[in-house]
């Protein structure tokens, strides 16, 4: 995907950073996930759960989901993170990757847009999943390296987000 997101210019004035999809039309695809549990999800071997610029999560329903982050300047020096999602209907290759264990088995209810806004500016920073069962949730979200993204495993906390967790708006898909 694109190194950075096109900025939207909104009716109100407000400039809107949009998560990039591939292989989606819309937020509502991602509707194919749901009730569909983890098998796998990996990351490349050099990098961190907590820093990362590419994860890839497998679903039983054979579906793949590549999560990214891009970083795109807005006004002088302040850049921000926006999240890019590419769904693929089969399994991505190894590569040189490492599995995270922690989301094997989660089964998805709900998805949301992690969003963030402040000063005209809406953010689509990142995506969160909560659980079918029990409520609990994990996300990838971007944060202050440019490119880059953490994930946060159900029952701990979020690393890293580029801005307060309590900032972001939960928009459900």
């Amino acid at each position: 995907m694109k190194p950075f997101t096109t900025i939207d210019s909104l009716a109100d004035g407000s400039l809107y950073l949009p998560a990039q999809l591939k292989g989606l039309d819309s937020f509502d695809q991602l509707d194919l996930l749901r009730g569909a549990e983890v098998t796998r999800c990996c990351i490349p071997a050099a990098q961190r759960s907590d820093l990362a610029w590419s994860a890839c999560l497998e679903f039983s329903s054979g579906y793949s989901l590549e999560i990214t982050s891009s970083s795109t300047l807005v006004r002088g020096w302040d850049e921000y993170g926006t999240i890019n999602l590419a769904l693929a209907p089969s399994a991505v290759s190894d590569g040189d990757k490492v599995g995270l264990s922690e989301l094997v088995g989660f089964v998805v209810g709900q998805i949301s847009i992690l969003r963030w806004q402040r000063d005209g500016i809406l953010v689509d920073a990142g995506i969160e999943f909560r659980s079918k069962h029990g409520g609990e949730a994990f996300s990838a979200v971007a944060v202050d390296t440019p490119g880059a993204f953490s994930i946060s495993f159900p029952g701990g906390a979020p690393k890293n987000w580029q801005f307060p967790e309590d900032e972001y708006a939960r928009v459900d898909v």
